[in-house]
């Protein structure tokens, strides 16, 4: 049986609610807490009682204000990774202060696949 993972949600009220509700009903995640960016105040006291194990931001666009709170987050609990997803965006981003040992193999993948997904991409586009 899978680990439960604990999660904090920092972002714009109805995109939070929308997430922490679909975040409920999945299997092993447990929603600690969640936090509304408009209030301008760094949710620590909150992510500290709420210990989760990942923090997502969730905003309905690309604020810059957003950013500064994802540096901050970053400084202030930099063993926590930061899931940064947007509803004007179609895919997420994660970011960690972490550093994970890897094998030169498997940049060596990375790059790969991120090279034929641009040749992919680009060969598209040349075609329309």
């Amino acid at each position: 049986m899978m680990q439960e993972c604990r999660v904090f949600i920092v972002g714009d009220s109805l995109f939070t609610d929308t997430l922490a509700q679909m975040l409920t009903n999945a299997e092993n995640i447990r929603v600690t807490g969640t936090a509304v960016l408009s209030q301008r105040a760094l949710p620590e006291t909150a992510i500290i009682q709420a210990q989760p194990q990942i923090i997502i931001m969730a905003i309905s666009n690309t604020q810059k204000s957003s950013q500064e709170l994802t540096a901050v987050l970053l400084s202030r609990f930099p063993d926590i990774p930061i899931i940064h997803t947007s509803l004007n965006q179609d895919y997420i981003q994660i970011i960690t202060s972490r550093r994970i040992k890897a094998r030169h193999t498997d940049l060596l993948t990375a790059i790969y696949e991120l090279a034929l997904k641009i040749d992919s991409k680009n060969s598209k586009s040349f075609q329309e």
